[in-house]
């Protein structure tokens, strides 16, 4: 009976250590993986994904191609209410369990990421070149330099030019 008194106050009790985060972004389809010290999920956007809270922040990567990777740290917030309750009701012991098994946190329910499209990834199929092939190795290598082609891009479009 005093057990159940003292754990009457838990975040654990009240709310359990887990929760659904739903991860948007500008671009549908992007592919996130989810991340912190109790688990590892993965979800495509828009989605939810259910995962345990824990005091440390999650760390959420969304990926697709064509666009720079997006990368955030999400924090991790204390539930304020749920700690008077351990302290007044548990003695502090609901405290220290909901510390540990992450029900004394929350994160943002919603989080929206912004995927920057990635200018190195220009095909150089989609480059249209004028002129003999000295004129269009000129010109990629323009582009190479700018910075719109990859080494890698402007090696092989050159090598397809000359062949």
């Amino acid at each position: 009976m005093v057990m159940g008194t003292m754990l009457a106050g838990c975040a654990s009790t009240m709310s359990g250590n887990q929760q659904n985060v739903t991860i948007t972004s500008n671009v549908a389809g992007a592919n996130c993986s989810l991340s912190n010290d109790k688990g590892n999920w993965s979800i495509q956007t828009p989605g939810s994904a259910l995962i345990t809270n824990s005091r440390l922040n999650l760390s959420a990567r969304c990926t697709k191609s064509g666009y720079q990777d997006a990368v955030v740290s999400i924090p991790s917030v204390h539930k304020d209410s749920a700690t008077w309750g351990n302290v007044l009701l548990g003695g502090g012991i609901g405290y220290i369990w909901d510390r540990k098994s992450g029900a004394a946190f929350i994160y943002p329910s919603t989080v929206n990421l912004n995927l920057i499209k990635d200018s190195s990834s220009t095909k150089t199929a989609d480059i249209k070149l004028t002129g003999d092939t000295a004129n269009q190795i000129k010109e990629l290598h323009e582009l190479y330099k700018a910075g719109v082609l990859t080494k890698d891009e402007f090696t092989k479009a050159k090598k397809k030019l000359l062949d």
